[in-house]
């Protein structure tokens, strides 16, 4: 039996945490599963697993063993890239997540152009605003607001983008302009669903930041959707610059409390430390640095 495809089975088993996934997602049955496990286990002289009806489970030797297995494969994919690159172009396949609002409006074009770029790479960009779960999916890179609960992942900050509060001019011809935060308890504020984002909206200020008590009867998990719902004129909506910069150009909506400001929000990039040195990787962070930098204001 292939050594090296039993490696695979098995980080695929512990990352999955049961055989009949494996089986699945490679086409194979379970049994063949627990034959590829079996056989490392026979060569290393140790129990890898502790399995039972309910749950398996890395044993201590199968802890270590499953460490030095992921840096093999690593290494193997790396040294295969590092080939490709020298003789043709990167190839291989970059598996993403990254929340609904950020990645339909500023990542998803980016990552179009990069794979035009380089056409052998293979981009599968998953957009969902629930907390990514990187094992189990094996998601290679993933992009968020905040980097607790994912310590296991290297991550690196991309930039931080500016948040404006607006509405349009006739619910504010309707509703009133607001002067302060504090006046905001007395509008519908389009508030979001998604866990990634802030369920509490502040507001810089001399004296410190003001969080004043903002509800909605309209709340939606998309960015995009709240976009949409206040250019209804359905209330004041918080976005990100990138999502209303046109709209505000053009007179659809108006800019809110310029003199309270509000935090950035801070985009990261965070990845598996085993594809730190491979080709695909390093290209996609530079492209993404050069077009942070090329978008900020000169």
């Amino acid at each position: 039996m292939d050594r090296l495809t039993s490696i695979e089975v098995f980080v695929r088993a512990v990352a999955l945490g049961s055989f009949a996934a494996v089986a699945e997602e490679r086409g194979i049955s379970a049994q063949m599963v627990g034959k590829h496990v079996r056989g490392l286990e026979a060569d290393v002289g140790a129990t890898l697993l502790a399995k039972s009806t309910r749950y398996q489970a890395l044993t201590a030797a199968g802890e270590q063993y499953h460490a030095r297995c992921l840096v093999v494969l690593a290494e193997l994919k790396a040294a295969q890239e590092d080939i490709y690159t020298h003789l043709n172009e990167p190839c291989g396949r970059l598996k993403m997540a990254c929340g609904v609002n950020v990645g339909i409006s500023a990542l998803a074009p980016l990552l179009a152009r990069f794979q035009q770029r380089y056409p052998q790479l293979e981009i599968d960009l998953t957009l969902d605003n629930s907390p990514p779960d990187v094992k189990k999916e094996s998601y290679d890179v993933i992009f968020r607001e905040r980097v607790d609960g994912y310590e296991y992942l290297v991550a690196t900050k991309l930039c931080s983008y500016p948040m404006v509060l607006c509405a349009t001019p006739d619910y504010l011809q309707r509703a009133g302009m607001p002067q302060r935060p504090e006046d905001l308890v007395h509008h519908p504020c389009l508030q979001s669903q998604s866990p990634l984002t802030l369920k509490h909206w502040r507001f810089w200020s001399p004296d410190g930041y003001i969080t004043p008590p903002v509800s909605s009867r309209l709340t939606m998990n998309s960015g995009q959707a709240l976009l949409a719902a206040a250019l209804e004129g359905s209330g004041i909506t918080l976005q990100p610059m990138f999502q209303v910069a046109d709209a505000l150009k053009n007179g659809e909506l108006v800019a809110l409390l310029p003199d309270y400001p509000v935090p950035e929000v801070d985009l990261y990039m965070l990845y598996k430390p085993s594809i730190r040195h491979t080709a695909r990787l390093t290209l996609l962070m530079a492209y993404l640095r050069e077009a942070v930098r090329d978008a900020q204001p000169s």
